[in-house]
């Protein structure tokens, strides 16, 4: 059980260092796909909900978002 919950607390912090370093080089590069980035974090955030991950990685989601101009509260198209 410990090595599972080690597992996925690896897991996050590796999405969340992904998700931050994705927006920090869109941003410095003129966010030309940020349209694509802002629809993969929009899964992201839905999937996040689905699998009960941590408020953290909620946070880092839903900043990324605001940081591209998306608003959080905004649900995933179909």
């Amino acid at each position: 059980m410990q090595a599972e919950q080690a597992d996925h607390d690896i897991f996050e912090i590796l999405l969340r260092r992904t998700i931050t370093e994705s927006v920090i080089k869109g941003l410095d590069h003129g966010i030309s796909g940020a349209t694509d980035l802002v629809t993969l974090l929009q899964h992201y955030a839905w999937r996040a909900r689905q699998e009960q991950l941590s408020p953290q990685t909620l946070q880092v989601i839903a900043s990324a978002r605001r940081l591209l101009g998306d608003r959080p509260g905004t649900r995933l198209a179909s």
